[in-house]
């Protein structure tokens, strides 16, 4: 994964800070809000570098930190106002639905040392996974193929494939009845 990519000291490192973050403001504010799925895919595609699986759609509103470091599957749906920081990586398989205000963090700070420094790891989300309204993902943490995440859950650890978690920290509830989907995630919503 790229990460400091823009760390320079001295006037050249500020105005090159700068750029850096007038580039992905422009996506959080003015892409992210383009009323077509075609034009914010193929911006997030080719101009932010984010790889996005065909027939995968992204809601309005999405906010992003280093798309660059984002991978998206197929068939996917990313719902409104939801966060990936993909400063530390994203990797997203084939039909994941991510509801609206999903946040997916890759980085944090040491909360036990005075110098407060980031730590963080990647995050993965398996196929076939659904994450409901609301919920966030932790750094370094695995959601298995076919989880299923209630509702402003917050997910700690690690989940078990065709689970269903929930609560705050997610606990799993129970297994799903099922261990394949024939349905496709990919679906939608003018002006979404």
């Amino acid at each position: 994964m790229k990460t400091n990519r823009f760390k320079k000291s001295g006037f050249k490192g500020e105005v090159i800070k700068y750029f850096h973050f007038f580039y992905l403001s422009f996506a959080n504010h003015i892409v992210s809000r383009i009323p077509s799925y075609f034009l914010r895919r193929l911006i997030y595609k080719y101009i932010y570098g984010m790889k996005i699986g065909k027939d995968t759609n992204i809601q309005m509103g999405l906010r992003v930190y280093s798309p660059w470091n984002i991978v998206i599957g197929s068939n996917c749906s990313i719902g409104h106002d939801s966060l990936l920081d993909g400063r530390r990586g994203i990797r997203i398989g084939d039909n994941v639905d991510l509801a609206g205000h999903i946040k997916i963090m890759t980085l944090g700070h040491d909360l036990d040392d005075p110098e407060y420094p980031t730590i963080g790891a990647s995050v993965v989300i398996q196929d076939n996974a659904s994450l409901f309204l609301g919920v966030s993902v932790l750094p370094g943490r695995t959601i298995a193929e076919g989880t299923a995440v209630a509702l402003d859950s917050v997910i700690t650890k690690d989940t078990e494939p065709w689970a269903i978690y929930a609560g705050n920290p997610a606990k799993k509830i129970r297994n799903r009845k099922i261990d394949h989907l024939s349905y496709h995630r990919n679906y939608k919503r003018y002006f979404h």
